[in-house]
Parts: structure tokens; C-alpha cells; sequence
């Protein structure tokens, strides 16, 4: 998966992830969302062919924050699922 920054700006943000489906994305999105620190958030994938997807975030402070926090978020939910799976 690659990931281009199109936008960076004092309220915007928008990252277009390469070669992935929207799951990734849209994850990052759940979590922004459920953290209700932004004006805006969205995912867009432009067609259907293209794999290609794009994560818009607004906010009145740092949504570059915003994806960190969220990407962390993440990170230790799937600790915690691993965790729970059985040992070999």
C-alpha cells in the first residue's frame, strides 16, 4: 500500500492510499468519527476500476492529531484481539 499526502493545511488533510481497498480508510475515519474531534470526515474513492482511496479530514485544530490518534486507536484494538487469540 503507498500513501500520498495531497493536502496538508493548518484544518486539512487529505491522504490517498494506493494499491488498498477502502478498509484501511474507512477504519481511520471510525475512529476520527467516534473521537468527534472533526468538523468533517470522509472517505472517496473516485471509481470503481481505480484502487485508490481518499481520507478527508477537517478540523478547527490539527487533523493530522486527529489520523495519529486515530491510527493508535487502532493499533491497540488489533493488540488486544491478538492477544485474545489461542497460543500454538
Amino acid at each position: 500500500m503507498k500513501v500520498n499526502v495531497i493536502e496538508d493545511e493548518s484544518k486539512s488533510l487529505i491522504i490517498e492510499f494506493e494499491d488498498a481497498d477502502r478498509a484501511v480508510a474507512e477504519a481511520i475515519k471510525g475512529e476520527i468519527m467516534e473521537a468527534k474531534g472533526a468538523d468533517f470526515v470522509t472517505v472517496v474513492k473516485e471509481h470503481p476500476e481505480i484502487n485508490k482511496a481518499r481520507l478527508i479530514v477537517k478540523a478547527e485544530k490539527n487533523p493530522k492529531a486527529l489520523v495519529a490518534k486515530a491510527i493508535e486507536e487502532i493499533e491497540d484494538k488489533l493488540k488486544e484481539v491478538e492477544s485474545k487469540l489461542p497460543k500454538k
